[in-house]
């Protein structure tokens, strides 16, 4: 009876090892520990290139996405951008930091800044206090899209005056003044290619990060301004003067939308795609308050798709 007793003891005591979770739960916490690890954004000596898209105002999200990055010490190889995201993009080369762009985007007066007179003299004065005049000046690589109003097609500028050339990239019409360059005018970039991620690669980015503002079925023209845009368009040529050059190209864009193919095809091509819920903002969302909002809507968003460990 006792051998018996012995045994069943020995066998309890082997099934309770067996059996034992907390070694199998080591092994498990240490593969999702790996498996964490291997998740967090470590490009690996690859090319970094980000894509800063168009959107107006929400371009404070571009901000907050900026902090997330500087804060984990991603370097940036190349920067591409359309609209907002040109001029973002920009300032970013010129060596400007995420708080210094979000000190800049909070002051502008909501009024102010749908002029382009008061857009330009700003951007125009902070390119100059870094001693940035064509992009040759930048500290790091830096193209952006317009579109050109007579061949009706995208254009990626690379060279030249900076400030003309965001100003370009953003002119949206019925807002901004359209821009000539050489004898082209050009009007905002969005029109063809509001997600610049093909522009990046072709500057030689190996890992992409790309800030997508575009909000599911929305136009890259603030809804606020659509009906009064679209309004200019059936009035006779010879009585609209608002949209002046732009006329045609604004009439195909809406008759054709040739910027969704692209748009869809750029979104494949992003390997770190942040695309946050904006809902209750919009283009012409400027003001402190809003900016601010929006750059901690950035951050957050950031932190999950870059999967920077919280702290």
């Amino acid at each position: 009876m006792k051998k018996l007793t012995n045994l069943l003891l020995m066998i309890l005591l082997l099934s309770t090892v067996a059996c034992d979770p907390s070694d199998d739960n080591d092994e498990e916490n240490d593969n999702n520990e790996k498996e964490e690890t291997e998740e967090f954004f470590t490009p690996e000596d690859k090319k970094v290139g980000l894509v800063l898209s168009g959107g107006g105002a929400k371009g404070a999200v571009e901000i907050g996405a900026l902090k997330v990055i500087e804060r984990n010490n991603i370097k940036v190889d190349y920067i591409s951008g359309t609209s907002i995201g040109s001029i973002m993009g920009a300032l970013y080369s010129a060596g400007y930091t995420a708080q210094e762009l979000e000190d800049f985007f909070s002051s502008l007066d909501k009024e102010e800044a749908k002029k382009s007179s008061v857009i330009r003299e700003i951007v125009g004065k902070l390119l100059e206090a870094k001693g940035v005049s064509t992009f040759a000046d930048l500290k790091i690589p830096f193209r952006c899209v317009t579109a050109d109003t007579k061949e009706l097609k995208e254009v990626v500028l690379s060279e030249g005056s900076v400030l003309e050339a965001v100003m370009a990239s953003s002119a949206i019409p019925y807002i901004y003044d359209n821009v000539k360059i050489d004898g082209h005018t050009y009007v905002d970039g969005g029109f063809y290619n509001n997600l610049p991620v093909d522009v990046v690669l072709d500057m030689g980015a190996e890992y992409t990060i790309v800030v997508d503002l575009r909000q599911d079925g929305e136009s890259f023209v603030p809804p606020a301004l659509e009906p009064a845009v679209k309004a200019l368009l059936k009035l006779p040529l010879t009585s609209e003067t608002v949209l002046g050059e732009a006329r045609e190209l604004v009439k195909v864009y809406y008759d054709t939308r040739p910027d969704l193919e692209k748009y869809e095809h750029n979104k494949t091509l992003a390997n770190n795609y942040i695309h946050p819920d904006l809902t209750g903002f919009n283009a012409l969302s400027f003001g402190e308050n809003n900016v601010k909002e929006m750059v901690k809507i950035g951050e957050k968003t950031a932190e999950i798709k870059l999967k920077i460990p919280q702290e």
